[in-house]
């Protein structure tokens, strides 16, 4: 039996603190994806005072990888002192301070090794006329060949990365760093669930517009593969040259609601609630994809999920982007929250109340202080609402005044019609045929042919141009409607003297037009329950018009089209309700 204490090794039993290349492998799992790695040196590139920072992905054959990743900036350059520590895990000159963008002197390590094996560091000072080097590469390391990082004087600049050290007038830098993140395994082209390395690299782009908006706002210049990046603020708040020569004599801006700051242990939290433009939300199913003159605007962002995201900015750099559980009441069923933007800025001296993570990927209010945002954002996101639905219901009342009663309904159908097949009903159907419905609906309003020529000209454009035109008549009988076909296109003619249209649909329109006056909350259920079983009527009077026909499997097909076509209207009207 030993005397020699059980956990006091002998010197032949010591073990090193951390073994090194293990240690390094598995750090590459650190939750960097590519975007959160680039972000890393050029927060450094900023801290080092850099007016230019330029990122260059180095394809691979056939654009199938990215071999390597080039960053560089012009910035103050690093001390060659020092410089062989700045790969050395954990070590930063700025350790724990919170005056810039980082804090704990693993991000650059961390971010580099997340997709390559390898990490090169060179840069020069004002006052040097040599360019130093260092590195760190894992293979070396696994195979003993690196031991310690070391700082050498190089003849130049990497030839890859000469060319971008250069200012706008071709004068080189008189100072800047290049960090190179090389042997890249990690992204490539590929796979069944892959995102494609060109997605990437536009995600990169969206990322860096956003992420940096303060700083490019403030006169950066930041780069990416050749182009250079101009700033997304999700307030649209900020000047973007995008819009503003795309607009331009006209200047869209979001509506601010309101700002304000919270006063946290001594230090303000900045929140600020604002509706993006006015014309990027024209009207109920835009869905943000489209502007006022119906042109393609996904190129800004506008929040295409159905909650309330959340930029969340620290010293003025995003480090996060998302929805933050439990902070904004209403979820996927109140699409208007879409085109509502919060962000809130806080100091590093809160890191812990926001409890910032070292990806700089990750911000969430502690339950105290979320709690306070979500009572402050009431009031805010409230009235935003309320704007965004006022706006809707005074477009739907112009359009209607201008298009019909109906106008806003056969919009939907025509954004839809394109995904849709296309009928075969009525393809002989002759210029003429056309023109008698466009009378016999001018007689039906009463139209005056010789005074109301534009409104009769109105209907005639429907009538060619939509692929379905609903239009209002009284007849006697019992048709609920009658219905024409023309050439793949349907003229929907409704006989206002059914007892639907007269005892259900008027009076509900006459509240939606209207609003509800008066009425008193048993009136408005009472409204609600004759519509609920005006439709279960509906159905069951189908059901029963089938019933007369001795094979009522032939409307098999009428059933399946009906049900499709009415799920893709009803989705187009009410996606952004």
């Amino acid at each position: 039996m030993t005397s020699q204490p059980l956990f006091l090794s002998t010197q032949d039993q010591r073990a090193d603190l951390v073994q090194v290349d293990r240690a390094l492998e598995s750090m590459r799992d650190a939750g960097f994806d590519l975007t959160a790695a680039v972000g890393e040196p050029l927060d450094n590139s900023i801290e080092a005072e850099a007016t230019i920072m330029r990122v260059l992905p180095v394809f691979g054959p056939r654009k199938k990888t990215i071999d390597s990743i080039i960053i560089v900036d012009n910035g103050t350059g690093i001390d060659p002192t020092i410089m062989h520590k700045v790969l050395s895990m954990g070590y930063s000159n700025r350790y724990n301070q919170r005056a810039g963008l980082g804090r704990f002197g693993v991000g650059l390590k961390l971010a580099g090794l997340s997709l390559g094996e390898r990490i090169d560091v060179y840069s020069k000072e004002a006052n040097s006329s040599k360019v130093y080097h260092s590195y760190i590469d894992l293979e070396e390391i696994r195979e003993g060949r690196q031991q310690y990082i070391t700082t050498v004087p190089v003849d130049d600049w990497p030839a890859a990365a000469a060319k971008l050290m250069v200012g706008r007038d071709g004068r080189p830098f008189s100072s800047g760093t290049v960090v190179v993140f090389g042997k890249i395994d990690r992204l490539s082209s590929g796979g069944k669930f892959a995102t494609s390395l060109e997605q990437k690299i536009a995600d990169l782009r969206k990322f860096i517009a956003r992420a940096y908006r303060t700083f490019i706002d403030t006169g950066r210049s930041f780069e990416l593969d050749g182009k250079e990046v101009t700033l997304h603020d999700p307030l649209f708040r900020m000047d973007n040259p995008r819009i503003i020569s795309r607009y331009k004599p006209a200047d869209p801006r979001g509506q601010l609601i309101e700002e304000d700051d919270i006063v946290v242990d001594g230090q303000k939290v900045h929140v600020a609630v604002a509706l993006v433009p006015r014309e990027f939300r024209p009207y109920s199913g835009a869905g943000g994809d489209t502007d006022h003159k119906g042109q393609d605007i996904r190129e800004f962002q506008i929040n295409a999920d159905n909650a309330a995201r959340i930029s969340i900015l620290r010293n003025g750099r995003e480090i996060y982007y998302d929805v933050v559980p439990q902070l904004v009441e209403g979820g996927r069923s109140d699409k208007v929250i879409r085109y509502i933007a919060i962000e809130v800025r806080f100091p590093a001296d809160l890191d812990e109340y926001f409890q910032v993570r070292h990806v700089k990927r990750g911000a969430e209010p502690v339950s105290k202080l979320r709690d306070e945002l979500r009572t402050w954002l009431k009031r805010p996101v409230r009235q935003a609402r309320s704007l965004v639905r006022q706006q809707w219901e005074e477009y739907d009342a112009q359009n209607r005044a201008e298009n019909g009663e109906h106008s806003g309904s056969m919009n939907t159908a025509e954004r839809v019609d394109p995904n849709l097949p296309k009928g075969l009903a009525g393809r002989t159907a002759t210029a003429e045929e056309e023109e008698r419905i466009v009378q016999e609906a001018a007689e039906d309003r009463g139209l005056d042919p010789q005074v109301d020529t534009g409104k009769i000209e109105k209907i005639r454009e429907q009538v060619r141009t939509k692929p379905i035109t609903l239009l209002d008549g009284r007849w006697p009988g019992k048709e609920f409607l009658d219905i024409r076909h023309l050439n793949g296109k349907s003229v929907v003619k409704l006989n206002q003297r059914h007892a639907f249209f007269r005892d259900v649909y008027a009076p509900i329109k006459k509240v939606a037009d209207e609003g509800v006056g008066n009425m008193a909350p048993e009136e408005m259920v009472d409204l609600a329950r004759r519509a609920e079983s005006a439709i279960d009527l509906l159905f069951m009077a189908y059901a029963r018009a089938e019933g007369m026909y001795e094979n009522p499997e032939q409307f098999d097909d009428l059933r399946t089209y009906w049900g499709m076509f009415s799920e893709a209207l009803l989705k187009e009207q009410f996606k952004d309700q």
